[in-house]
């Protein structure tokens, strides 16, 4: 009898036990998954292709920054957050001139491997890319600045990264490409006015549209 009562005695400890440590882990903070600036556009890579495209208000067309490269600045801010400028490295950027048809070239690069990984995804702000799929890649059906189309003959001026501006990333190869800044300017400063005194990171706008699928 008395074993039989040590032992119910036992089995009502390890349950309470148990009871105890699942209702800990449900008590814990969902453990938060950083977008990821390779996969997909993020708040912060928009809030610095804005950035950009202030520095230069009226003497851009649009502006964009890369995957790979807001990859390597450090840890990204989450959307209501603000940025920690000790944590975050720095880049430059510039002004550049580039034909329709490279842009689109650019953005072709830029989208072709949506949803997966690719340093060349472009984070972008002031244009909207209209895309399709066609089997393992995406392709680009048009790009609009506003309402207007980019045409392949037409000259554009983006604000850029100094990476991408000397023809790196998306951007390599293009012949039209022409770097009009001659001194790049701090984009870690040009955020931090952006933000000042203690602006958060709104959430990002899609720049990619794609058309619905038959099970949306």
């Amino acid at each position: 009898m008395l074993k039989r009562l040590i032992n119910r005695a036992w089995l009502l400890v390890a349950f309470t036990a148990i009871a105890f440590a699942l209702l800990t882990l449900a008590a814990l903070p969902a453990e938060k998954k950083t977008p990821d600036p390779l996969v997909q556009e993020t708040g912060w890579g928009q809030a610095c292709a804005r950035g950009m495209l202030k520095f230069y208000e009226g003497k851009v067309d649009i502006a964009v920054i890369s995957g790979g490269e807001l990859a390597s600045l450090g840890p990204a801010p989450e959307v209501g957050e603000t940025p920690d400028w000790k944590n975050l490295k720095d880049l430059d950027f510039v002004l550049v001139k580039i034909s329709g048809a490279d842009l689109l070239t650019a953005l072709e690069r830029s989208v072709k491997y949506m949803p997966r990984k690719n340093a060349n995804l472009l984070h972008i702000q002031g244009l909207t890319v209209f895309c399709e799929r066609t089997g393992e890649t995406n392709k680009v059906r048009a790009a609009t600045i506003g309402a207007k189309p980019i045409m392949p003959d037409e000259t554009y001026r983006v604000a850029t990264t100094k990476f991408l501006g000397e023809g790196g990333g998306a951007f390599v190869g293009l012949k039209s490409l022409e770097l009009v800044t001659k001194e790049p300017h701090s984009l870690h400063r040009q955020i931090r006015f952006l933000f000042f005194p203690k602006g958060k990171i709104s959430p990002p706008k899609p720049s990619y549209v794609f058309p619905a699928t038959k099970d949306a």
